[in-house]
């Protein structure tokens, strides 16, 4: 006898659409409390070596004045802001952002929180947090 007797059997279709629904969701109640009207998310990459969490975000065109980075507990915050270049003609198509960028981003995993640094270059800011080396305590049989 089958599990679903009587229903339509469940499609992979179905579940992606109510997937990305819930995703779509979740990001603009994620973004909504945190933005202005007037703010972008900058793209990230976020990856692991062996010794280091590295982020890298893309703000080309950023004036290194212009850049905040912050760290708060375990959440790194990232403020930017880039002014839109003066053009005498008229736009035809403008997909270049301009204007004020925030991102926060919490770290995951054993990192060394004094050690974290930022290097902005090419128009990459690249923020790498060192990890802390496990602790391994000595258990002693009695």
């Amino acid at each position: 006898m089958s599990r679903f007797s009587g229903r339509k059997p469940f499609t992979q279709e179905i579940f992606d659409r109510h997937v990305g629904e819930m995703r779509t969701l979740l990001h603009a109640l994620e973004l909504r409390d945190s933005f202005e009207d007037s703010e972008t998310r900058p793209k990230m990459d976020m990856y692991e070596t062996c010794r280091d969490i590295i982020l890298e975000f893309d703000l080309p065109g950023c004036d290194l004045n212009a850049i905040s980075l912050k760290m708060n507990g375990v959440t790194l915050v990232l403020e930017a802001c880039k002014q839109r270049e003066q053009n005498e003609g008229k736009f035809i198509c403008v997909e270049r952002s301009h204007g004020r960028f925030h991102h926060t981003v919490n770290i995951p995993g054993n990192v060394d929180l004094a050690a974290v640094r930022a290097e902005y270059r090419l128009g990459v800011l690249r923020v790498i947090c060192p990890k802390i080396c496990e602790r391994l305590v000595p258990i002693k049989e009695m």
